[in-house]
């Protein structure tokens, strides 16, 4: 896999290996079309998995100067069944800029604790002292052990509303109505398919140029001048950033690094890329039970996608082209993410039948009745083989 971001000339790109599960190895990072000059700067290695797919030992190399890579994260994961115990990092570099890393913020048998639900509750590591839920299993009260507080609320069908941070002597409230979003009672961003606006000072367009999984990879103003640059490790940890601007970032989810949460927000649950896990368990665990309920993608993470943090479908014609494509929930709930070359503009369910040999490609996402006319129809036409990014295949 290779790429080219922004106004950058370098070519960066991984190599992969995967064990009989399909489970990501080694993602071995280089630059130029051959993958070979730089090697292994950014360069991400799982080096032991349990036989419930729960990440044992990883390794993540990165920038630790201006001029400086090596060695960031060599990790060794202690868990109690799924859930984790304590993690420990034989190595003490500290990352340089925006250069994601683990922080070893403790040494104790119990860094990590879980309530009854399979909720994270502690988070030594983070400072986290202790973290409440609310009856859907989202986070309620997130406090850390100097007395800052990170606080959310929710509508009734767990739609983020209000998160409050108050760190130190400062209390940042944003607000989410919509596609508006306030922060401190000021209107800030409208949120749009495509990007956003920026409603504060002077108003203007701002667009996601996106990869194949929907990774906001670069930013644009409505005059094309590249605004920030991103890059990412498999399992979503960025590196090499350029112009921190906006919060959207790995799968076009909301990043809060405030107080070092560096958590992602999926809607349903929350993702640490600095460990590959959700904090909180999956509500379709008893469906699929062959894999961690912590996992990411499968730990597959270049291949799969989790849409909204629980289970997704991943569709691949098994005629025609075999074409792939992914869907979520149910019925008018569904999303499909779909990525190939289309022919025009419409993003309805027949845009499937537009496609073109060449020319370059579109992510295609689809919500509600679209979605789920675009997925019956797609299946009506082939043959299709279904399988969950729980599955591990």
């Amino acid at each position: 896999m290779t790429w080219k971001s922004g106004n950058e000339s370098t070519v960066r790109g991984y190599k992969f290996t995967y064990d009989g599960l399909d489970r990501m190895l080694n993602a071995t990072y280089g630059e130029t079309a051959s993958i070979s000059t730089n090697a292994n700067r950014f360069s991400e290695n799982v080096t032991g998995y349990d036989k419930n797919g729960n990440i044992k030992s990883l390794q993540r190399y990165g920038q630790t100067g201006a001029s400086a890579y090596g060695l960031l994260d060599n990790l060794t994961y202690t868990l109690t069944g799924n859930q984790l115990s304590c993690v420990e990092d034989a190595v003490s570099t500290a990352a340089y800029g925006t250069n994601t890393a683990f922080v070893n913020g403790a040494s104790a048998a119990g860094e990590y604790a879980y309530d009854v639900n399979g909720n994270l509750t502690k988070d030594l590591n983070k400072g986290i002292a202790d973290i409440q839920y609310n009856v859907l299993n989202l986070p309620s009260t997130v406090s850390f052990s100097d007395g800052s507080t990170i606080t959310y609320t929710y509508g009734a069908d767990g739609t983020k509303l209000r998160t409050v941070h108050k760190i130190g002597s400062t209390t940042t409230t944003t607000n989410y109505c919509g596609n508006v979003i306030y922060e401190n009672g000021t209107q800030k961003l409208l949120l749009t398919e495509e990007g956003y606006i920026n409603l504060a000072g002077t108003q203007q367009y701002h667009y996601y140029l996106k990869d194949h999984q929907g990774n906001n990879r670069v930013v644009i103003n409505q005059s094309g001048t590249v605004e920030e640059t991103n890059h990412y490790y498999p399992f979503g940890g960025v590196f090499g950033t350029t112009g921190n601007t906006q919060p959207y970032k790995y799968n076009g989810k909301e990043f809060d690094n405030k107080k070092g949460l560096n958590w992602y927000d999926y809607g349903a649950r929350h993702y640490d890329t600095a460990l590959g896990r959700f904090t909180t368990n999956d509500r379709f665990a008893e469906k699929y039970y062959s894999m961690s309920p912590y996992q990411y993608g499968a730990n597959s993470p270049v291949v799969n996608i989790d849409v909204n943090g629980d289970s997704i479908r991943i569709c691949t014609e098994t005629q025609s082209f075999g074409h792939t494509w992914i869907s979520v929930g149910e019925g008018s709930n569904m999303t499909v993410y779909s990525y190939g070359r289309y022919n025009g503009t419409n993003k309805g369910p027949d845009r499937s039948s537009n496609s073109l040999g060449n020319g370059s490609g579109v992510l295609l996402k689809l919500m509600g009745d679209e979605a789920k006319a675009y997925n019956d129809k797609k299946s009506s036409w082939w043959n299709v083989c279904i399988c969950s990014n729980r599955c591990g295949r």
